[in-house]
Parts: structure tokens; C-alpha cells; sequence
């Protein structure tokens, strides 16, 4: 059971690092995008502060990449774009070899894009969501469908403050 995901000509750095914190999150090692608008924003990035660096992160590879659906044939691409032939995210059936396919940040899929897609999917919501949160949504989905028994990552436990926030939320009661 693998996935991937595929960001068609994103425009913001911080989107594909949020889209690579939801990877680590739900196990997905493989990150795609296309494009280069991206390339001069991250040429300004300086070094990630000490506590992001060491996170489970280094287990996604991000790669940019032509042709994609060329060079990853192994894959099924899944457009996650609101259209009419669109299946609800809620009631879709994720394939084994996933490729999920996003648009960027201020423009939709390309007919190209979409042309090389096998299914479709939109995330019901009452707006658009930002690119990051519909990798997360989508990954969560995913997981939830296919590995609910996935174990939960326990370390947050040991994270600076973790008992704190921890402190402030209302107990179940017995």
C-alpha cells in the first residue's frame, strides 16, 4: 500500500513544507512538484531552526520532477480538483498505488493535468481549502480508510510543553 503525491506548479515554499510535514505524518515517502515558481523563494531560505531538522521529515523525498505521469506509470493519478464528475472525498475508494495530484495555489488543474488522471475527487468543504490542509485532509482520509489500526506516534509526549497543553484540556469523565 503506497502512495504519493504530486503538486502541480505550486507557487509557496511554506505549502510544500507543510505538504511534506503532512507526508511524514501519514507515512507517504514520496513528494512531488512540478514547475519553477518556487525556485527563487527557495534560494532564500535560510537553515530550519533545530527542532523542525529533527523530526521525522528526512523519511519524505522531495523531488521535482518533468513529466510525471511519464516517469511514475506505476502509479494511479487522482485529481483532488472540484468538478462535476468529482467523487466526495468522504465516499471515495482510495487505489492501493495512489498518486494524488493538487493544483496550485491560485489556479486549478490544467485539461493536460487532468486528461492523465483516472479519478477524481473534492474534498466537501465550505470554501477552498490552502494547498497543505488538502494534502493533510486527504492523506488523513486515506489513512483512516485503509490503515485505521496504524499506531499512534507517541513521542509528541515527550515534546517541550507537550504535558502543559496537555493539562489544559477537559478530562473525559469516568
Amino acid at each position: 500500500m503506497s502512495a504519493a503525491i504530486l503538486l502541480i506548479d505550486p507557487k509557496y515554499p511554506h505549502n510544500v513544507g507543510q505538504s511534506v510535514r503532512a507526508c511524514a505524518a501519514y507515512g507517504v515517502q514520496d513528494l512531488y512538484f512540478t514547475g519553477d515558481r518556487m525556485s527563487s523563494a527557495m534560494k532564500e531560505l535560510k537553515r530550519l531552526p533545530r527542532e523542525e531538522r529533527l523530526r521525522g521529515y528526512r523519511s519524505v523525498q522531495l523531488q521535482h520532477i518533468e513529466r510525471p505521469f511519464d516517469r511514475l506509470p506505476e502509479l494511479t493519478p487522482v485529481a483532488v480538483e472540484i468538478r462535476p464528475n468529482s467523487e466526495a472525498l468522504p465516499l471515495f475508494e482510495h487505489p492501493e498505488n495512489a498518486l494524488y495530484v493538487f493544483g496550485p495555489e491560485d489556479g486549478s488543474l490544467g485539461s493536460s493535468v487532468l486528461g492523465q488522471c483516472h479519478r477524481f475527487v473534492a474534498i466537501p468543504s465550505a470554501h477552498c481549502l490552502n494547498l497543505s490542509m488538502a494534502v493533510g485532509t486527504v492523506l488523513y482520509n486515506r489513512q483512516a480508510k485503509l490503515d485505521p489500526a496504524r499506531p499512534l506516534d507517541t513521542s509528541a509526549a515527550n515534546a517541550p510543553g507537550y504535558f502543559e497543553v496537555r493539562n489544559l484540556l477537559p478530562r473525559p469523565r469516568p
